[in-house]
């Protein structure tokens, strides 16, 4: 029963940070995130492999909502993007994906192993800056635990809804 309710909470996030990904005209009146503790704060997340032996890019950084998706192959060199997007994000969209982001980071090991026998899974690096400090955690689609997976999955539906 908990589960079933953090996860209708979880759909009710993300839903309402995908709704808030572009800038409105009521964006100002939006509560704002505690600027001093969001200050430099800043999410990459680096899913490497799976079927097409991809790598997937998304960097958000809080303090100018920029954000950056790149998609490309994995090769021996610099293979080019077979697709790419940046831009900036809402102030309501930035606020409230952090807002998810930084104290659900702190409570995450670092290293989460890799599923055995799990060559076809995305192999994940996660990357959270906030304070001038920087927490990277690690995890394949099978270790990785549902608090993280939320977390990926906010920054991409934000992500996703800002490209349209």
């Amino acid at each position: 029963m908990q589960r079933s309710n953090a996860l209708i909470a979880f759909i009710a996030t993300t839903a309402t940070i995908a709704a808030c990904a572009s800038t409105s005209s009521t964006e100002s009146a939006q509560p704002r995130l505690d600027q001093a503790s969001a200050a430099g704060a800043k999410i990459e997340i680096l899913a490497e492999g799976g079927f097409a032996a991809l790598s997937v890019n998304h960097v958000v950084r809080h303090d100018d909502r920029y954000f950056l998706f790149t998609q490309r192959r994995i090769c021996n060199g610099v293979c080019p993007a077979i697709d790419s997007a940046s831009g900036a994000l809402s102030v309501a969209a930035t606020d409230s994906l952090f807002k998810i982001i930084l104290p659900a980071s702190l409570a995450l090991k670092d290293d989460y192993g890799a599923t055995p026998g799990g060559a076809d899974m995305m192999s994940y690096s996660i990357r959270v800056t906030t304070g001038g400090s920087t927490k990277t955690i690690t995890a394949d689609d099978g270790t990785m635990p549902p608090e993280l997976r939320q977390i990926v999955t906010a920054v991409r539906q934000v992500v996703d809804a800002a490209r349209k």
